[in-house]
């Protein structure tokens, strides 16, 4: 059951965090802060694989964010961002976790 506690208070702030975002006004991100949102995504990424600690999931946003990027959409470029972002810090966090009880 402890294992189970622990899951969830990793998850219940990345799912807050995501609802906000969605929440969050639709005005569209300045240009400074869809830099910055990826500049430390890739930064966390960067992070994570030097680690061997990085989540498939958090390449995937990264793809999607630069796509996202690229096609113009910068509130979903922000968005998948910070997804990246917190799937990184959840793979470094990780690795401190024991790997059998």
């Amino acid at each position: 059951m402890g294992g189970f506690h622990r899951w969830l208070l990793v998850l219940v702030p990345v799912f807050v965090s995501m609802a906000g975002l969605v929440a969050a006004n639709e005005d569209p991100p300045a240009p400074d802060a869809v830099a910055s949102a990826i500049a430390e995504a890739e930064a966390t990424i960067k992070q994570a694989s030097a680690q061997r600690a990085l989540w498939t999931s958090a390449e995937d946003a990264m793809r999607k964010a630069r796509r996202a990027l690229q096609e113009g959409n910068a509130a979903m470029a922000v968005e998948q961002a910070h997804l990246a972002r917190q799937q990184a810090e959840l793979g470094i966090a990780q690795k401190s976790y024991p790997l059998f009880r």
